[in-house]
């Protein structure tokens, strides 16, 4: 091997331990970090060890003391007396309510049709205008039927007169019975077809069914409609009916004639009524019935088919015994409330267990755990204790309110 060749490969050699033996700075920092982490995590479990069994020691020294100094375990129990305001069981009168959503309906909401075929030729009124039954609406272009009815007048004339001189003849015996029926038939038959004719005109001339407001018109003078288009709209509001469909659930609760309240939400009014009449069947889709209510509406503010609220009466209970819903509690074996109890001269909170009924107004029913003489324990009754000691700072009494329950039903369309 020359030199050259030997100091080649030397060079390389060099080269390549250099790189393969750098280190990675980011590498570095990662693991000194990691193994500072470790480190911390190995000191706070040696803390919290020593931290428990220290608590341990702390709680068997405190009891060590109250057996041998009674005065210290009065001043504990001092220390632990929590400070709480009460409240008496209010007993009032309490109704349920089932809410449910409604409709405005009108049976006086009709679209009017043409009856025949022909030009608009008249529009006597405008959409908003208060008409009377029986007023003209629209007419129709008729000029073909009342030149025939003209023609067929002309020819009733000499048909009349014909059967009047033909009568005066049989009358005298003169001419046959075929010569008196048929001038006869034929005055006959030109009165019924002056009879269809005017039919057929009245059908060119829409009128007023009812008294009511022209709410929409369709058409427009000049344009040529045909039986059963649309001419207009009419529409009378002195008097609108609420549709509700209520569940099943409440069949036997509901009667016609009950007093209910309907709420309007987008006119932030209420009003009254009784129902009306109540649905004999069942939607078997959403197993619902219909009751109908109705309503006076001389200001005409209720619109077809806007929204409301119809609250019917569910049940009423007198003197029932009504808690604040916010100071029930639960846990494993149910709901509960904290009460005022007297035990040695000590004042102490008494854990009660109850069973809801309704709720309404933020209060609460309750069915059964309470006496209704009890003082309930209200401010800060989270803080207390079965059996804990406690301070009564005031007593609340309060309103004699009737509290009432709103149940919203929600029906399936």
């Amino acid at each position: 091997m020359n030199i050259k060749t030997y100091t080649a490969a030397l060079t390389l050699m060099v080269l390549v331990a250099a790189c393969g033996g750098k280190d990675d700075p980011k590498a570095n920092l990662k693991n000194k970090a990691s193994e500072k982490a470790l480190e911390v995590r190995a000191e706070l479990t040696k803390k919290k060890n020593e931290f428990e069994k220290l608590r341990t020691e702390i709680s068997r020294l405190e009891k060590r003391l109250e057996k041998l100094d009674p005065s210290y375990a009065k001043a504990k129990k001092e220390a632990k007396t929590t400070l709480v305001s009460t409240i008496p069981v209010s007993k009032e009168s309490f109704t349920s309510y089932v809410e449910v959503r409604g409709t405005v309906k009108s049976d006086k909401n009709v679209i009017l049709n043409a009856q025949t075929q022909g030009l608009v030729t008249y529009i006597p009124v405008q959409e908003g205008q208060l008409v009377g039954a029986g007023q003209l609406l629209v007419s129709q272009e008729n000029s073909v039927m009342v030149n025939q009815l003209e023609e067929v007048k002309t020819q009733l004339k000499l048909a009349e007169a014909l059967f009047k001189r033909q009568d005066n003849l049989w009358k005298k015996k003169i001419g046959t019975e075929i010569q008196y029926l048929t001038a006869k038939n034929n005055k006959e038959s030109l009165e019924r077809k002056i009879k269809t004719i005017q039919a057929q005109m009245a059908l060119s001339s829409i009128t007023a069914p009812f008294t009511g407001v022209i709410d929409e018109i369709f058409v427009k003078k000049g344009q040529n409609v045909g039986p059963m288009n649309q001419i207009l709209r009419l529409v009378s509001l002195n008097t609108v009916q609420i549709q509700a469909d209520v569940s099943e659930a409440y069949l036997g609760r509901i009667s016609r004639g009950d007093k209910v309240k309907i709420k309007f939400p987008s006119l932030d009014i209420e009003r009254v009524a009784a129902i009306k009449t109540i649905g004999q069947v069942i939607n078997p889709d959403n197993r619902t019935f219909r009751i109908e209510l109705e309503l006076p509406n001389t200001n005409r503010l209720l619109k077809p088919d806007l929204q409301a609220i119809v609250e019917m009466e569910d049940f009423t209970a007198k003197d029932a015994l009504v808690i604040p819903s916010n100071l029930i509690q639960k846990d494993k074996a149910g709901e509960f409330v904290y009460v005022l109890s007297k035990k040695d001269g000590k004042t102490l909170a008494k854990k009660v267990l109850i069973r809801r009924g309704a709720n309404a107004k933020n209060r609460t029913l309750v069915k059964r755990g309470l006496k209704g003489d009890e003082l309930l324990i209200e401010q800060g009754f989270r803080d207390v204790s079965e059996g804990g000691l406690v301070k009564v700072t005031n007593t609340t009494q309060p309103k004699k309110t009737d509290s009432s329950e709103k149940k919203v039903v929600k029906v399936k369309n």
